[in-house]
This record gives C-alpha cells, sequence and structure tokens, in this order.
C-alpha cells in the first residue's frame, strides 16, 4: 500500500506541513507533480486525514494540562459526546478500554481555578480521575 518514498514524504510533511511539493522532491529525488501525485494518494487513502498546526498552550495562556479519565454512566453517551465536541477546554477524546466505559480527555486552563470549573461541568456525566502534567518532554510531529 505504501513504500519507503511514501514514509518518507509523511516524515516531511510532519516536520512542516507548509513544504512545497518542489521542496519534498529535492530531497527525496522526485519531481514536484510527481510528489504531488504521491500526497493526493495518500489523502485518498486516508493516511493523511488532515493538515493543522500546533500551538504552544502555556503561551496562548493556558498553562494548565490535564488528562481527565471519565467513567459515563451508560445512559449519557449521547450527551457527553455532544458535551465535549463542543467544549473548548477539551482538544482530544480517546475512547479507551479498562474499567467500564470510559474516555480519556486532554484539556487545557488558564488555572487552576478553570479547571475546576471544567471538571464541575464533567461531573454531570459520571465520574472522573484528573492527572495534571508537570511537563511536556515531547510532542507529536
Amino acid at each position: 500500500m505504501i513504500d519507503n518514498v511514501d514514509l518518507k514524504i509523511l516524515a516531511l510533511l510532519r516536520e512542516n506541513s507548509r513544504i512545497q511539493w518542489k521542496d519534498i522532491g529535492k530531497e527525496i529525488h522526485m519531481t514536484g507533480q510527481a510528489v504531488g501525485n504521491r500526497i493526493r494518494r495518500l489523502e485518498d487513502l486516508g493516511i493523511i486525514e488532515q493538515y493543522t498546526i500546533a500551538t504552544n498552550k502555556t503561551k496562548l495562556g493556558q498553562p494548565v494540562t490535564a488528562f481527565i479519565t471519565v467513567f459515563v454512566d451508560s445512559v449519557n453517551h449521547p450527551a457527553f459526546h455532544t458535551f465535549f465536541n463542543m467544549e473548548e477546554a477539551i482538544s482530544e477524546v480517546h475512547r479507551v478500554s479498562g474499567d467500564g466505559c470510559s474516555f480519556l480527555l486532554t484539556a487545557h486552563a488558564a488555572s487552576n481555578e478553570e479547571m475546576e470549573l471544567l471538571l464541575d461541568r464533567i461531573i454531570k456525566y459520571g465520574h472522573y480521575r484528573v492527572n495534571l502534567s508537570i511537563g511536556k518532554l515531547k510532542s507529536l510531529k
């Protein structure tokens, strides 16, 4: 399905999603048009899902990062899905295995007080466990 050239293209796009196709081509010894064709194929296959930017939450005034495991009551699933999709403080949600029906959320806040208000909103859907980040050591690329 994909080969080493595709993997090299993906690595270059992870480093800089705005890189020009011709610049990728120089790195992997292909024309820009050939690179573009491969990128479109990777998009069509669903391997490339989106292009985005990473932001520094601390510099944006949100230094508090929490990983919140929410144990949702089974009757609250639709309402909980609506809640987390509308909640700006929540940047990521995963349904996870383990104790019952649970979700792992990543949330960012300006202060502990603001995080506490988010937790007050979450408690309506089930109980939770919170782990606060004490430092980011690696980012996805």
